[in-house]
């Protein structure tokens, strides 16, 4: 071969592969695992997140779909498919399984609430063995002082001289109808109005022995919500009471305990917006900031607003990621935001179009720097999603 074809096959050779490289698509940082389609083999509008269930897969639990359309406990598998493990049924069995489920590591048993259903139809706690494939009500609560419609996921609370507690809130019941908070068979304690009402997260203890952490949506001094701390006892502390305005007012999502301090959103509230907030608080109540304030896509912004979720650490890049249930673009249809706790600076990483998913209520879930959650609209069907969004 002479130089000059030499040269010339070079060329092409180089272009063959430019070209490549540039065809060659980039996986998109965000993807639909799964678009819920209802109806018996599927559950639908899943209001909790999900739950790692081992080689890839996740728990989800959903408010509607199955046989009886009154929600499911289903397995999404890493290929996307999902299996129903169980299907709520109402009457004496459950209904609406809006929590997040909750995978307990000693027994690998997947343990959740109802929001209604059960003898007294005011909800119940539930546990099912993937092992055996045995589904068991743990509790139904009857409405009056025993509690009554338990919306947020149970949370594994732990006591070094009596063993380990599933814990959990209703949003109303207990000696007021003001709601309470209680360890599954073993007592409650209810809320009073003053000191909270209705509280729709869960509980958080930082450390083993430690004291429970709660928000209520109404209540306190405002009957705006209120931050609250027990150390164990029904003894209830109030840590902060919302006064709305740029205090911000009713949060439904939980607390997290990061960088020894607490965290979380109020669904209302924020100055000059009412669209939501972002704050922290120290552990004994002092210190207590706004981070953020959600402006919603009013007046050419692209902000998120009405967080309904807690915010989950990415341990990957030290920041704090969340949801929204609406704002981001024009279709209004959410976000998944994050804020750095040190700075307060908000970012939203993804706005939901619809056909991605529409209005996520759940808490993330987040492995290896990869956050995984739920929408409970949108997909292919209108009936939510389960996602995954790289960072």
């Amino acid at each position: 071969m002479n130089a000059s074809l030499f040269r010339t096959a070079l060329l092409g050779s180089v272009l063959i592969v430019a070209l490549s490289a540039g065809g060659a698509q980039a996986e998109s940082p965000f993807k639909v695992l799964h678009s819920f389609a209802g109806g018996s083999s599927d559950g639908a509008s899943p209001f909790g997140g999900v739950a790692p269930a081992g080689d890839g897969g996740f728990y989800v639990a959903t408010d509607g779909g199955g046989s009886s359309n009154r929600g499911t406990l289903s397995l999404l598998h890493k290929d996307g498919t999902t299996q129903i493990l169980h299907t709520f049924t109402g009457g004496t069995d459950g209904q609406n399984a809006d929590g997040t489920p909750l995978v307990y590591a000693f027994d690998g048993t997947v343990n959740g609430t109802t929001q209604f259903g059960g003898l007294s139809g005011c909800g119940t706690t539930y546990q099912y063995n993937p092992a055996s494939g045995a589904y068991q009500q743990l509790h139904a609560y009857g409405c009056g002082e025993d509690g009554a419609f338990p919306y947020a996921g149970l949370t594994l609370v732990k006591f070094s001289n009596e063993g380990e507690f599933f814990a959990g809130t209703t949003y109303n019941g207990g000696d007021s109808d003001d709601g309470q908070y209680f360890l599954v068979e073993a007592g409650q304690c209810s809320f009073s109005g003053s000191n909270g009402k209705n509280p729709f997260a869960s509980v958080l203890q930082t450390s083993e022995d430690g004291p429970f952490y709660m928000v209520t949506t109404a209540g306190g001094s405002a009957n705006l919500g209120v931050i609250v701390s027990t150390a164990g006892s029904c003894a209830i502390n109030v840590l902060h009471s919302f006064a709305g305005g740029s205090d911000g007012a009713a949060p439904y999502g939980s607390l997290i305990y990061a960088n020894h301090a607490l965290y979380g959103t109020t669904a209302s509230g924020g100055a000059g917006t009412n669209l939501g907030t972002v704050f922290k608080i120290n552990l004994d109540g002092s210190g207590y900031s706004i981070l953020h304030v959600f402006q919603g896509i009013c007046c050419g912004n692209a902000d998120g607003s009405f967080p309904r979720s807690g915010l989950t650490l990415n341990k990957k890049n030290g920041l704090l990621y969340g949801t929204t249930i609406n704002g981001g673009n024009s279709s209004d249809d959410g976000t998944v935001f994050s804020i750095d706790p040190n700075a307060g600076t908000e970012t939203v990483v993804h706005s939901f179009s619809g056909s991605d998913g529409a209005h996520p209520y759940g808490n993330l879930y987040i492995r290896g720097g990869t956050i995984f959650g739920t929408t409970v609209a949108g997909g292919a069907s209108n009936l939510g999603t389960v996602f995954r969004l790289k960072t």
